[in-house]
């Protein structure tokens, strides 16, 4: 009798609605029991790579099935009983995998015989690359220190899913609640009425300001009441810390102390000097040297910027009685001087940019652009009311499926991200398996009747993220273990969503872009260029803090044992930046989610990518943001290979020149943006 379980079954796209609690666990065993190791003393491709590639496949699908399915089930404890017993399954089997040296060694007959000096470049590519992936997980390593190694990799899993929890709950222990609304003056209406229906929803009057993201961004921009946007701040950067409304109750500096302990240790049992050098040894950067250097030099072209726009708040603000700009009224008083600057180019911009009909021109530009079709499906299987579907096509063809899931949840991560559920593959057979990303925001959903409009920033998110499907889903590669944007080095895997974020920084994309919600009334280029000019005024600061960050984590992790505490190597890199202080109670580090969310000594890739980004783009500005032919280019380049090519060589061929050997001395653009 064949088995029902819908994970286990051949599907086009994620059988969402049919997937029980009963089904999880029965799943991932029957996956994981189907793997085979080849035994034959000449192993072939099919057999060997092939076949361990559909099982890896295969538990990837499900995998990524529960996880987004665990959101709509975050207070199911048996759902949640299940994940657990799959998670622990699923460790210990890759775990087992990767130190299983039968395998390991028909990897590596296959890639030293004679059949594969025949190979084409991305099939030499897989190979290299999974027997690098065996090296990385200990396989020469005597067996006392992989067992070590496989209890370290435990423990991290187990830290990292820790600061997440502790996080999670120090957002959720933290509300204020408003009885008058006068305190909200200058929010959004649509803000405030979203703090009235969380209000509502929690059985009280007024409104009610939860700890998140997007909260943080509209009281520290627009909020006039100064109490306020001091009384968040607080709350805000000393969350899951020592400090603060909540302190010491989910302290993360504990758990990230240790986190960054076993790390180094890990590193070293690999044979590197830190756990930084051990990031870099998947991703394009070549040194830790190298990316020090990177990101001390974009420190130094930001300083005059961030002094000259520090000089300038300040006396900003001594008109407006002002004397001492305190931490929470930096981004208040910045935006407050680009309305000044600039009268009415920002006011009211994101009725130009309602969700529904910008995200239908972005799904227009693209078809233009890389020659595929993008249509809207109306009736699917989803996990949320408010999931849409698009399927890509080509030809008359589907090739591909996003997935957006466009709205804040609390359930749900508090940023905005692009996951994959299917990579592109070819098996043994032909048969291909489409390509599947999903793409998840946290933008505020209108409310009685108003539609989600986005702000700049909200537009530069969605473009960035469309940019990581796109590259997913157009990609030609075969191979399972090139195509996903998930096996992409960190730095090479942010640069399609940088480049895509250029296209709202254009001019004439913007007049083409916006209409607004209700007239279909067009932005004038007056409108547009004052827009820009005013979005361009006091971003130094930002470009600080993104690089802030950036220097932070891969400090913590180059440095690691040097007897700094976590607190004092922020501290020490606050330095370099002397017009960005925070104030000592700050614990930047214990709400850093990047640096346990697969970005650790890897969150300078938004930086580099940048980088590149800015030169790639230089190649639309020259030949006309909409030309198809340098759409088309670009797309071969940097979309069809997967990950067969580094991204410098795909960049050279888009460019088509040689860039220069120091390539991140070209362009300081990025900083600034």
């Amino acid at each position: 009798m064949p088995d029902t379980n819908p994970l286990l079954q051949a599907w086009d796209l994620p059988p969402w609605s049919e997937v029980r609690t009963d089904h999880l666990v029965p799943a991932i065993t029957a996956i994981i029991a189907e793997t085979i190791i080849s035994q034959s003393v000449f192993p072939n491709w099919d057999d060997l790579v092939l076949a361990i590639d559909e099982i890896d496949a295969r538990l990837d699908e499900a995998l990524g099935i529960i996880q987004i399915l665990s959101m709509a089930k975050h207070n199911d404890t048996a759902w949640s009983t299940a994940t657990a017993a799959c998670s622990d399954a699923v460790v210990q089997y890759r775990s087992e995998r990767m130190n299983n040296r039968p395998l390991f060694d028909a990897y590596q007959r296959l890639a030293n015989s004679s059949i594969a000096l025949n190979f084409d470049e991305p099939r030499k590519a897989v190979l290299a690359k999974t027997l690098r992936k065996f090296q990385l997980s200990g396989i020469d390593l005597p067996l006392t220190q992989r067992e070590k190694l496989a209890r370290l990799n435990l423990d991290i899993d187990r830290l990292e899913e820790l600061f997440l929890i502790h996080l999670k709950s120090a957002n959720a222990a933290w509300t204020k609640h408003v009885d008058d609304i006068a305190v909200l003056e200058g929010l959004y209406p649509t803000v405030k009425d979203r703090l009235r229906h969380l209000a509502k929803e929690a059985g009280h009057e007024g409104w009610l300001i939860p700890l998140d993201e997007n909260t943080y961004q509209q009281i520290m921009r627009y909020a006039e009441n100064r109490a306020l946007r001091e009384e968040y701040f607080v709350a805000y950067f000393t969350r899951a810390s020592d400090q603060g409304p909540h302190a010491d109750e989910f302290d993360n500096d504990p758990v990230l102390t240790l986190l960054l302990s076993l790390r180094h240790q890990k590193a070293e049992l690999l044979g590197f000097d830190n756990f930084a050098q051990l990031r870099l040894a998947t991703a394009a950067a070549e040194s830790t040297d190298q990316v020090h250097s990177f990101l001390r030099r974009q420190v130094t072209l930001n300083a005059p910027p961030l002094a000259r726009d520090s000089k300038e708040l300040q006396a900003f603000a001594l008109e407006r009685g002002i004397s001492e700009i305190h931490a929470w009224d930096h981004e208040f008083l910045a935006e407050q001087l680009r309305h000044y600057r600039f009268p009415e180019a920002l006011k009211n911009l994101r009725d130009y940019f309602p969700l529904d009909g910008t995200l239908r021109r972005l799904c227009l530009f693209c078809e233009r652009l890389f020659g595929i079709r993008i249509l809207e499906q109306a009736e699917f299987s989803r996990w949320h009311k408010d999931v849409r579907l698009f399927e890509i096509s080509e030809h008359g063809q589907t090739i591909g499926h996003i997935y957006l899931d466009p709205f804040h949840r609390k359930e749900a991560p508090d940023y905005a991200w692009t996951g994959t559920l299917r990579n592109r593959r070819i098996n043994a057979e032909g048969r291909v398996a489409l390509p599947i990303a999903d793409l998840h925001c946290n933008f505020t959903p209108g409310v009685d009747g108003h539609p989600c409009l986005l702000e700049h920033k909200d537009l530069r998110v969605l473009f960035h993220e469309f940019g990581h499907c796109l590259q997913h889903v157009l990609t030609s590669s075969p191979h399972h273990n090139l195509s996903g944007i998930s096996q992409l080095g960190r730095d090479s895997a942010e640069f399609a969503g940088q480049v895509f974020e250029q296209w709202c920084l254009s001019r004439e994309f913007l007049l083409w872009l916006g209409a607004h919600h209700q007239s279909g009334e067009r932005l004038t280029e007056a409108r547009v260029d004052a827009a820009l000019a005013a979005l361009e005024t006091q971003t130094s600061r930002q470009a600080a803090l993104l690089l802030t960050g950036a220097m932070f984590d891969f400090e913590l992790h180059r440095s690691q044992g040097d007897g700094r505490s976590v607190q004092q190597v922020f501290e020490d890199v606050q330095r370099e930046a002397p017009h960005l202080q925070l104030p000592s109670y700050c614990r930047f580090a214990s709400s850093f989610d990047y640096m346990v969310t697969g970005y650790a000594a890897s969150v300078y890739a938004y930086t580099w990518s940048g980088v590149l980004a800015i030169e790639a783009f230089k190649r639309f500005r020259q030949d006309w943001v909409f030309n198809v032919q340098t759409g088309r280019a670009f797309r071969e380049a940097f979309f069809s290979p997967g990950d067969s090519r580094s991204l410098v060589t795909a960049l050279e061929a888009f460019l088509e020149w040689p860039i220069a050997d120091d390539l991140f001395a070209l362009s300081s653009e990025a900083v600034a943006r």
